[in-house]
């Protein structure tokens, strides 16, 4: 009963506000987040759609699946990691949940070690333009934390490397000035790279919105994260992903998913048409927090439970 009432407080305690709110029948008010612009954008009507499941991951290396990133360099690989307190390992995965890994490889491994890092709170990670790994340590349920970070290194091989040692970039959000942030607003669990800039989108924890952000290099080595734009979610935002020809960003709510037609040039990739379906998972997979794109026409999803999803873009509505 005690390990019952363990799951149930963690449960309640990862809730937004917003959702006990409509559960209790009380008013849910999401009001847009202020001074930043705004994209217009009616989710629609459409139809619940219910993903495919085509895998599980080996949890005793992936405990906790929070993010993806497909690699270019190694084709049918995905990188996939664990979220706060687990180890400070990377995990190269395939489509179907089986794990990659060096030959040489003995019964304890456990994925490739990040040397000299901890897990605060990992919570997606991106391949950048320059066959570059980055970790995104920028969990941040009770925005509270000041040392929010990127782990930088060369993309692992994943056959033959056992270990890679990171540099670290600190980051910050430009516009906040509490800590903690009383309405917990910046929480950022989705990143991707974009025209060779880092975008992250937050999990706001009050209210339905997201806000983008591109990260702007400081002469001290750190990342400025600078807000572009908003929009509402419909949920919480768990991760995002570009397609491999470019043309497309997706990004992943527990209950949603949106895809972006991304536009030619600029500093919004979330100005031009969109795709959008809400999801529904089978119960024993409701923290869905992993998105990569497997193809252009089709998305990876991943849920901490371990079970992994296929969503075939075609299926998807367009409402702007």
């Amino acid at each position: 009963m005690q390990g019952f009432r363990q799951k149930i407080f963690r449960f309640l305690a990862r809730v937004p506000a917003f959702a006990l709110l409509a559960l209790c029948g009380c008013p849910e008010e999401t009001p847009a987040p202020a001074g930043i612009p705004v994209e217009a954008i009616d989710a629609g009507d459409s139809d619940v759609l219910e993903p495919a499941r085509t895998g599980t991951l080996d949890r005793r290396l992936v405990r906790e699946c929070s993010g993806f990133a497909a690699s270019k360099k190694f084709p049918g690989i995905f990188w996939t990691l664990s979220d706060s307190e687990n180890s400070a390992t990377v995990v190269a995965i395939r489509a179907d949940g089986t794990v990659v890994k060096p030959a040489n490889a003995g019964a304890n491994y456990r994925g490739i070690e990040v040397k000299g890092a901890r897990n605060i709170d990992w919570e997606s990670l991106v391949l950048d333009g320059k066959n570059n790994l980055i970790i995104c340590d920028t969990g941040n349920n009770r925005s509270a934390r000041k040392n929010l970070r990127l782990l930088v290194a060369p993309e692992p091989d994943p056959r033959k490397d056992v270990s890679i040692s990171p540099r670290v970039v600190p980051v910050r959000f430009s516009d906040q000035i509490s800590f903690p942030d009383k309405k917990k607003r910046y929480d950022c669990e989705a990143t991707f790279v974009w025209n060779d800039a880092i975008y992250c989108l937050t999990k706001r924890w009050t209210d339905t919105w997201t806000v983008l952000y591109r990260m702007e290099m400081q002469a001290d080595g750190s990342g400025l994260f600078k807000p572009v734009t908003c929009f509402d979610s419909r949920g919480l935002v768990t991760d995002a992903a570009i397609s491999p020809d470019g043309r497309m960003l997706a990004i992943l709510t527990y209950k949603q998913i949106w895809v972006f037609i991304l536009p030619k040039s600029g500093v919004n990739p979330l100005a031009g048409s969109v795709l959008t379906r809400p999801l529904q998972f089978p119960g024993t997979s409701w923290q869905v927090e992993a998105v990569a794109f497997s193809g252009n026409d089709k998305l990876l999803v991943g849920c901490e439970e371990g079970d992994l999803y296929t969503i075939d873009v075609s299926r998807l509505a367009k409402v702007r």
